[in-house]
């Protein structure tokens, strides 16, 4: 690990869900009713934790996952604490187009 010896018992993940913005956050820029991806670094117990911190972290943020969550084991930028820890939370909003079936 970057960070010397250092033993942890948890892991390092990049997550990223797609979603919605449900209220508007000044404080990340967001828009209410904008489609967005939410990413975030993470040092979890296990994947499963990790998908549960982007979903928990998003909607107290004003953001509902609704698409697919992408978790990648990576290396960290960040030391692991002695909990459970998110860092580096973005939104990127982006316009869907709809697709017109004929």
């Amino acid at each position: 690990m970057r960070y010397g010896k250092l033993k942890t018992a948890f892991r390092h993940f990049t997550i990223i869900a797609d979603g919605e913005i449900a209220t508007s956050n000044p404080d990340y820029g967001t828009t209410a009713g904008a489609a967005a991806f939410f990413s975030m670094k993470a040092w979890a117990l296990d994947s499963e934790q990790a998908a549960d911190m982007v979903v928990t972290i998003g909607q107290h943020l004003g953001f509902e996952s609704t698409g697919e969550i992408q978790l990648y084991d990576t290396d960290p930028e960040e030391p692991p604490g002695e909990k459970p820890r998110a860092y580096n939370l973005n939104f990127h909003q982006y316009s869907r187009e709809k697709e017109h079936l004929q």
